[in-house]
This record gives structure tokens, C-alpha cells and sequence, in this order.
């Protein structure tokens, strides 16, 4: 008789928890309001996208606020050295050029180069090798030499096991350092060739040319030791880069890129003043596989791995002009769309136009263009539950390319931040152009009776490094500083 009260006893206790806990559950409502969203023009700066600076030893703030990334080059025999046989990889220079790119809020695109072609003076004629590897090469034989003004160029022999064991070496090293780094954006492949970009035009002797076989084991490094930084390649038909999950930077964008603008005879005629084979590589999507010849297209590569490049040099030079208006205007915004660049380096004849001018508004309405329009589409609330939907859409060319993460924030009637949350589970890079994608919010059962603003922004990780870090912005109204946008208002009663 007694158990059976004791049972009894602990029936009823839980179904007075129950009924209590379902009771405070009917008792909270809530009242929500969400918010409506217009999109607005394209903004920047923004992270990780837009024009480049490529003069990272200056400060670039003066000269143009418009931008958020910044190129360094870095020379090979600078960062790795060999003494006695034993190899080191050296951060200072590294350290030093990002310091002052990330505390301007920026982040960085990196590539290291041994071959300089154009500067004899420098380094042992225009090669940064470390000395010990170079003096074992320069005595076997495998440094060879161009005239180049009044003096000569040298360069090696790229298919040499000594120089590839250390280029593999040294890629290992660096990623040890610096995969997944939050103040870098992308990592670009570099190493052979002239300025690390793949080719040996510069040079005479083709036997310093790399083979297809030996490219496709500096590939395999990269790819096996970046596992979370973005990687780019040059050319996707050497060293069957096309095979990899990698991004592609084109260093002569518009001139290989621009048989695609079959729009405007004009650009075609212009290309063919300088070159009757313009545009025969078509870097980027259509391309044939310079081991095999085999026709191998990169259509939707875009849409997880990044695009970007150097503007053609000969853009710079007579019968080009400034490029933010007429024939040239047409053919780059033409490409931008097609190849779904993500950023370009280099600016046009002349640099960065001056500020209030036409030419600094269409430079900055170029600079928008590039890569994501990310805004937020629709709010919608479950106030019977407390669920709050956010959907993010992108109206631009191309995703971002990192899952920066939604924080949430409840404010209260006095301004405090009286809860944050992450949503973890949402996904940034997937918010492909024209497409939609929720994230979820739920008011906490802590909530005490009272009105409320529900907040969102997006943490970006190089916070940890500089407090400039530029907020990642979307183009709607309702947003205050920061990258902050309000919500919804919530009444909890």
C-alpha cells in the first residue's frame, strides 16, 4: 500500500511540473514585428571584394578608401632559407606586410614568386633563391641567363628535384602558418615562373620550363596542405589544375578573357591592333588541357572557389583608354559578369580617378560590382513559437566565399544586449547569386516580459585581429553602424 502511494505521489508531482511548465509555456506571447527590406545600390567597401590595392608598403587609406583587400608579393629567398643543408621558413616579412594590411581593416592576397624577370638589380639578377640552393644549382649547371639591358636576367631550371623538394617543402611550412589565417583571403599558387604566373615567356631556354607532371606536384602540396584558406591557380590547362577544387586568378584579364565579348567589334578591333591571337586562351571557362588536349569547361566553378586577376597591362597603353566609360566600360562590366569575379588588381590608364569626379563615381560603381550583393530578402515570425526567419539573398555575380557566421542579438527598452546567439548551422557561401537562404532565430525561454529590437550581423573572424576590420555589409535600409541591421521589434507579455 505504501509503494502504491509513493507512485501515485510521484504521478501527480509530474503532472503538476507538467502543467506548469506548459502553462508558463501558453502564459509568455509574443508580439513581432518584423521588418520590411528594400534593396539598396551595391556597397563599398566590402570585404573580399572589389578593386585591389597593389601598393600594400604605402598607405593606401589616402589615396583610396575604397577598397578591402590588398596584394602582397613576396619573394621566395626572402621567407625560406637553407643553411647547411637545413631549411627554415622565416615569418617576419610575412608578419610585417600583414600587420599593416589587417590594421587598416583590410585582408590580403599572397603569392610568392622566385623569378622577377624585369628586375636585373635585384636579388641575383632578378631570381630569389636561397643562396645555398642557388650556388648548388649555379655549379651543377641549371641557372641559365638572358640579356636584359645592359646586364642579364637569370632563372632556373624549374624541373630540377633539388629546387622542386624545396618548393614543396616550403609550401608545407607555409601553410603550417598561415591555412586559415582570418587577415588572408586567398592564398595564389605562385612560385614557378615569371612572378610566380606560370610561364617562362621570358626566358630562352625551354628547358627551364616546367613540366606538366612536376606543376601537378606543387599543385598536389598546395591543395593537401590548404585545407581552409582560399586557393587560386593561373592557368587551369597547366599541371591539371582544372582537376582541383581551386580558384583561378587571370593576370591579363580582358585581353585573354575578352573573346567572350562578342557584344562589341569595337573591343575586338582594338585587341587585334595589338595582338591578331588576343583572347585565344580563354582563361577561365572554356580552355583545352595542355597535357592531353582535351576540352575541359569550368562552367560552375565559380560558385564555391574564387575568381579574380590583374587587369592587362596593355589597358594602360594607347589605343586602350580609361576604362569607365565607352568600348572598355562595356567589355570589362561584359567579363566581370561572365567570368563572376570576386576582384581585380590594377585600375585603368591613369590609376584611381580623382574623388568628385564622373570618373570616381563610375570607379566606385565598378568596385561594387565585383563579386556578392548579399541583403536580406524577407523576416518572417512564428509568434506562437518565437521563431524568427531571416532570408538572405545575393544579387550580384558571385557568392562570398567564407561562412561568416549571423550573430543575433535581443535588445532590450534600455539598450542593453540582453542575449546573443550564433547560428552556426547557416551557411554564407551557399547564398549563391539569385538564390535564397534562412537562417533561424528563437526568442529564449529567459525572455522576461517586455519590448525588445532583434538584431543581425555578421562576425567577421579578422576581428580577432584588428578592431578597423570592416563589417560585412548588405544592401538594405534598417541598418545602423557596423553592419548591424534591426530585425524586428518583439513584445514578450
Amino acid at each position: 500500500m505504501k509503494k502504491r502511494f509513493l507512485r501515485l505521489t510521484a504521478l501527480w508531482l509530474a503532472v503538476t511540473l507538467s502543467a506548469a511548465v506548459l502553462t508558463s509555456c501558453i502564459t509568455m506571447r509574443y508580439t513581432i514585428t518584423p521588418r520590411t527590406f528594400t534593396h539598396t545600390s551595391p556597397i563599398v567597401p566590402n570585404p573580399m571584394k572589389g578593386f585591389v590595392s597593389t601598393f600594400h608598403e604605402n598607405d593606401p587609406d589616402k589615396a583610396n578608401p575604397s577598397y578591402s583587400m590588398e596584394y602582397i608579393g613576396l619573394k621566395f629567398s626572402h621567407i625560406y632559407h637553407i643553411q647547411n643543408g637545413a631549411a627554415s621558413f622565416d615569418r617576419e616579412e610575412i608578419d610585417q606586410f600583414l600587420n599593416k594590411v589587417n590594421s587598416r581593416g583590410n585582408t590580403a592576397i599572397l603569392r610568392v614568386y622566385i623569378l622577377n624577370p624585369g628586375k636585373n638589380a635585384e636579388g641575383t639578377h632578378g631570381l630569389f633563391l636561397p643562396t645555398e640552393l642557388y650556388d648548388t644549382l649555379k655549379a651543377d649547371g641549371r641557372i641559365y641567363s638572358d640579356p636584359l639591358d645592359d646586364d642579364f636576367v637569370e632563372y632556373p631550371d624549374f624541373n630540377d628535384e633539388r629546387l622542386i623538394d624545396a618548393m614543396i617543402d616550403f609550401v608545407g611550412k607555409f601553410a603550417e602558418a598561415y591555412d586559415g589565417h582570418p587577415g588572408i583571403a586567398a592564398v595564389q599558387m605562385g612560385l614557378y615562373g615569371s612572378w610566380g604566373e606560370w610561364n617562362m615567356s621570358n626566358c630562352s631556354n625551354t628547358s627551364c620550363v616546367m613540366t606538366n607532371q612536376n606543376l601537378n606536384r606543387l599543385i598536389e602540396a598546395f591543395t593537401q596542405s590548404f585545407t581552409r584558406t582560399k586557393l587560386m591557380a593561373r592557368n587551369p590547362s597547366l599541371g591539371n589544375a582544372n582537376r582541383y577544387d581551386i580558384g583561378f586568378h587571370d593576370d591579363n584579364f580582358l585581353f585573354n578573357s575578352s573573346d567572350f565579348h562578342t557584344q562589341s567589334k569595337a573591343w575586338k578591333n582594338l585587341l587585334e591592333q595589338v595582338d591578331p591571337s588576343y583572347g585565344t586562351l580563354q582563361q577561365f571557362y572554356d580552355f583545352i588541357d595542355g597535357q592531353n588536349g582535351n576540352y575541359m569547361p569550368l562552367w560552375d566553378r565559380w560558385e564555391t572557389q574564387m575568381f579574380g586577376g590583374e587587369l592587362s597591362g596593355f589597358m594602360y597603353n594607347p589605343p586602350f583608354g580609361p576604362l569607365w566609360s565607352g568600348t572598355e566600360r562595356e567589355a570589362l562590366d561584359y567579363c566581370i559578369r561572365q567570368f563572376h569575379m570576386s576582384w581585380l588588381m590594377g585600375c585603368g590608364q591613369g590609376g584611381i580617378p580623382k574623388k568628385d569626379t564622373p570618373e570616381y563615381a563610375q570607379y566606385e560603381a565598378v568596385s561594387a560590382s565585383f563579386g556578392y550583393d548579399l541583403a536580406i530578402a524577407k523576416v518572417e515570425a512564428k509568434e506562437r513559437t518565437g521563431k524568427i526567419l531571416t532570408a538572405f539573398t545575393n544579387y550580384g555575380v558571385a557568392p562570398f566565399y567564407y561562412d561568416w557566421v549571423p550573430e543575433y542579438q535581443l535588445i532590450d527598452s534600455l539598450g542593453n544586449v540582453t542575449y546573443t546567439c550564433q547560428d552556426t548551422d547557416f551557411r554564407l557561401s551557399e547564398v549563391l547569386p539569385n538564390a535564397e537562404v534562412e537562417s533561424v532565430f528563437f526568442i529564449p525561454d529567459e525572455t522576461i516580459p517586455g519590448d525588445y529590437i532583434l538584431r543581425v550581423r555578421f562576425i567577421n573572424p579578422a576581428e580577432t585581429l584588428s578592431e578597423k576590420a570592416k563589417p560585412l555589409l548588405l544592401s538594405n535600409d534598417n541598418a545602423l553602424e557596423n553592419g548591424v541591421y534591426e530585425l524586428a521589434s518583439i513584445t514578450a507579455k
